[in-house]
């Protein structure tokens, strides 16, 4: 995100991060990442159930190749799984992306199919112009 948030900021596209817990959970966690302004806490996952974002199947969690692959790429750009603030109760939930426009009308809608499953930002960023008219 950081990468591109000026081309988001200046094509006027609000961007905002769905957090499972409650909002000092999220607040803390993204404060993390210099985004705490950004996130909102969703405890219940009411987000996730209203996207028909599913649970993964954690039996795949070492067998997956697609999220193998996602995996090594981001540990080669730096990224790791912070295992000791993961809450496992949550770590099933399979990652989505969406794009609403000023009405909430759902625009565009990825569903990921492994826990690394999000499109990369330039192709967000092309979703959200298009889904907006930009």
């Amino acid at each position: 995100m950081r990468e591109l948030e000026g081309e988001f900021e200046k094509a006027g596209i609000n961007v905002r991060f769905v957090v499972i817990g409650t909002t000092d959970d999220a607040q803390t966690f993204c404060a993390q990442f210099g985004d705490a302004s950004r996130c909102l806490a969703d405890p219940s996952k009411a987000t996730y159930k209203a996207m028909g974002l599913e649970n993964y199947n954690l039996l795949k969690l070492f067998s997956d190749p697609d999220l193998r692959s996602r995996r090594q790429e981001n540990r080669a750009a730096g990224f790791r799984q912070n295992w000791g603030a993961t809450n496992l109760a949550n770590v099933a939930q399979l990652p989505g992306a969406a794009v609403f426009d000023a009405q909430a009308k759902l625009r565009w809608l990825h569903r990921g199919k492994h826990p690394g499953d999000l499109p990369p930002m330039r192709e967000m960023l092309a979703q959200a112009r298009k889904g907006l008219g930009r």
